[in-house]
């Protein structure tokens, strides 16, 4: 494997593969740049090198990562572009995201720390395996200023009433309730974290290759059959109308208008403020 790659790095250790998010500075936020770059990565240890047994999913920095980028520029487009792009079947929709990491052959972990959220708990939710440190926090909270949550695959794994609460709400959780929730497979200290997850992965390398890729398309087929993958297909349309329609709220304009004309901090802190004591409440 000759690629240089701008925002992530990529490493092979015997038989597993270590793909690191690694825009630190940007709590590793989802670019355009960063998703071409994992997906590269994600094919070369899934299809093209047979001796890679198990892949790692990690980050740089202080967090896993704050979901995908909406500082500015064409990193997010907008709604109208959204919808376009859908109906065009151009550029990174929810499904093509979703199948880098559904239809790899190889199980792929992620290791977790701090904030994994937003577009960063989605890439998360797409792993086989999560495994986080005590200080992680997951949520959705972008649906605060926003459409429908793309991969809207919580209801299988949470299950429909915590799917309702948080995608209600936009509330985050700590790494205990994700455990409880089985939104994690595993909590740990955040010094015994690469050695939790090397652990995993190990075990994992031991079993026949065929044994482990045939295992993930039946769980995969026994989810595609309760309808998992018309779900993420629909999610991203309806995110489009969301964002596009007549009827879209003030609270959705307002954060734009402020985006726009203040820039992303000051749209971002209007947005705390208004859920101040409600995220005051659910802390405590």
């Amino acid at each position: 494997m000759t690629a240089t790659y701008e925002t992530i790095t990529y490493e092979k250790d015997g038989p597993i593969a270590f793909v690191t998010l690694n825009r630190p500075e940007k709590l590793n936020a989802l670019s355009t740049d960063l998703q071409l770059e994992v997906r590269d990565a994600l094919e070369d240890a899934g299809w093209a090198d047979n001796d890679i047994r198990v892949i790692v999913l990690k980050a740089a920095g202080r967090a896993f990562s704050a979901g995908f980028d909406i500082s500015g520029g064409d990193e997010r487009p907008n709604g109208v572009e959204m919808r376009e792009s859908f109906l065009q079947g151009k550029g990174f929709s929810a499904s093509s995201w979703w199948d880098v990491f559904w239809n790899n052959p190889k199980p792929i972990i992620a290791q977790i720390h701090g904030y994994c959220i937003a577009g960063g708990l989605a890439t998360a939710t797409f792993c086989d395996l999560r495994i986080c440190s005590e200080d992680a926090k997951f949520g959705a909270p972008e649906i605060r200023t926003g459409g429908p949550y793309i991969p809207a695959v919580w209801p299988w794994v949470i299950g429909m009433t915590k799917a309702r609460e948080l995608l209600y709400t936009g509330n985050l959780i700590d790494a205990d309730e994700a455990k409880r929730l089985d939104l994690v497979n595993q909590v740990v200290p955040a010094e015994d974290l690469d050695t939790a997850v090397r652990t995993q992965a190990e075990t994992i390398a031991k079993l026949p290759r065929p044994t482990v890729e045939y295992n993930k398309k039946l769980i995969n087929m026994a989810y595609e059959l309760m309808g998992v993958r018309q779900v993420i297909d629909r999610s991203m349309e309806l995110e489009a109308m969301a964002l596009t329609s007549p009827e879209s709220s003030d609270e959705i304009a307002h954060f734009a208008k402020l985006r726009a004309e203040q820039g992303l901090n000051a749209a971002l802190k209007w947005n705390a403020a208004r859920f101040e004591s409600e995220d005051a409440w659910h802390r405590s």
